[in-house]
């Protein structure tokens, strides 16, 4: 029994390899979850304000979806900030 040639095969592309820091930049995760809080906040308050100015082209549903968007963001940053304290107060108090 004989297998016939297979033609037309190319070879697999290698995927482009993502190189990662060996530490994250903790300042810049501050910087961008703060950034991140501040622009959501400022839409949740446009909404809001085209809403409450009876702006036919923003529903309260939209108002309340901003609303979450910002107080999650917000959530975010803040829950980063205790993490990074809580890990800062347990290295002080590791025994060298």
């Amino acid at each position: 029994m004989s297998i016939a040639p297979i033609n037309n095969i190319k070879p697999v592309e290698s995927s482009p390899v993502v190189e990662q820091k060996p530490g994250a930049d903790l300042g810049h995760s501050f910087t961008k979850a703060l950034d991140d809080a501040r622009a959501l906040d400022q839409d949740a308050t446009q909404k809001s304000d085209a809403f409450a100015a009876n702006d036919q082209s923003v529903g309260i549903h939209e108002v309340m979806i901003a609303t979450e968007k910002a107080n999650i963001a917000l959530r975010y940053a803040t829950t980063l900030k205790n993490k990074a304290l809580e890990a800062y107060h347990e290295l002080m108090q590791t025994n060298v």
